[in-house]
């Protein structure tokens, strides 16, 4: 099972339930996960990345932050240190969506190697936040 399989199955959501393009709205969203390396404390990502996200999503109505958290792993020591932190978004749009995630995370100095992962149309993507282009 890939990762954004079990990610979906974690948060409760079908894990092989397939989103079509042309079915994305406001009553059938898109799941987008956002997933940002290192260790940030949950206050930090909710203050610098998942509110003002909510924000703009709200002012163009492309969405809603539904959640969020952290995966731990033990260090050799039996410490816990977080891996990445995510986002959890529903998108009412998939193509002016992802592309609004991409550039807020952008302006929001997200860290790089953070990625937007999710599922249309049978397809799993993985898009990094930052591109050559960037």
């Amino acid at each position: 099972m890939s990762f954004f399989k079990e990610i979906k199955a974690f948060l409760g959501f079908d894990p092989d339930a397939q989103t079509q393009v042309d079915q994305i709205s406001e009553d059938n969203p898109l799941f987008v996960y956002i997933k940002i390396p290192g260790d940030i404390d949950p206050l930090d990502r909710w203050e610098l990345f998942a509110d003002p996200l909510q924000q703009v999503l709200e002012k163009e109505n492309l969405g809603e932050v539904t959640g969020g958290g952290s995966l731990s792993v033990p260090d050799e020591d039996g410490d816990y240190e977080d891996e990445f932190s995510g986002i959890d978004v529903h998108l009412y749009d998939a193509i002016k969506g992802p592309p609004l995630l991409r550039g807020e995370l952008v302006r929001l100095q997200a860290p790089s190697g953070t990625v937007l992962l999710y599922e249309i149309d049978g397809k799993e993507w993985e898009e990094p936040v930052y591109s050559m282009k960037n």
